[in-house]
């Protein structure tokens, strides 16, 4: 049967981990977190910019240029509320055409 120093030692251990985890440097790691929030941020306003739309309809592929060109006709022929004139409207702004 272990004694008591040993049982106290023990509890001791088991218990100093939390304690040790509230004495994290807090504004380090809001720091941290801004720098990540301001690069996110960059990086979408970046891939959402009216530069890089130019730039990927320069890369656009001939088949979706021709599916770009017949929008107008989709939407008249399934009407402005189909989902998929929808999607096909949201493909075609992404990429520029």
């Amino acid at each position: 049967m272990p004694d008591k120093s040993w049982t106290a030692l023990i509890a001791l251990a088991l218990a100093a981990p939390p304690a040790l985890a509230q004495d994290l440097p807090t504004d380090l790691l809001e720091r941290h977190a801004d720098v990540v929030r301001q690069d996110m941020l960059l990086k979408s306003t970046l891939r959402h910019s009216r530069a890089h739309q130019k730039e990927s309809a320069a890369q656009a592929t001939p088949r979706q240029k021709a599916a770009c060109a017949k929008k107008a006709e989709f939407r008249g022929q399934y009407g402005a509320d189909h989902p998929k004139v929808r999607k096909l409207h949201g493909l075609c702004r992404n990429i520029g055409l």
